[in-house]
């Protein structure tokens, strides 16, 4: 993998975990098949293909709640609560344009 390439969609993301977050998200949707490739790329490496779709902006992570979320989150019953809705837990989503 080209680290130049690396760098340059790590300043578009924020940061190595985000991106590698993000790749990682969107490699599990290329693999099982959700969805199809977003970039002209003849390469057949999910890695690959997610990363340059990170370099051309087609996808990009979605932003945090808002507080207002959080806090219905946050004083919702404890025994009602998903694993993901939990205080203090974090999902990230990839959001497609």
């Amino acid at each position: 993998m080209d680290l130049q390439r690396w760098d340059r969609a790590k300043e578009l993301v924020g940061s190595t975990f985000e991106l590698t977050t993000l790749i990682q998200k969107r490699c599990r949707e290329l693999v099982k098949g959700k969805q199809r490739k977003l970039v002209d790329l003849e390469s057949r490496n999910p890695i690959q293909i997610a990363l340059e779709e990170v370099l051309q902006g087609k996808i990009h992570l979605a932003p945090p709640p808002p507080p207002e979320v959080l806090e219905e989150l946050t004083t919702t019953a404890p025994e009602r609560r998903s694993r993901d809705e939990r205080p203090g837990s974090t999902s990230i989503e990839v959001k497609i344009d």
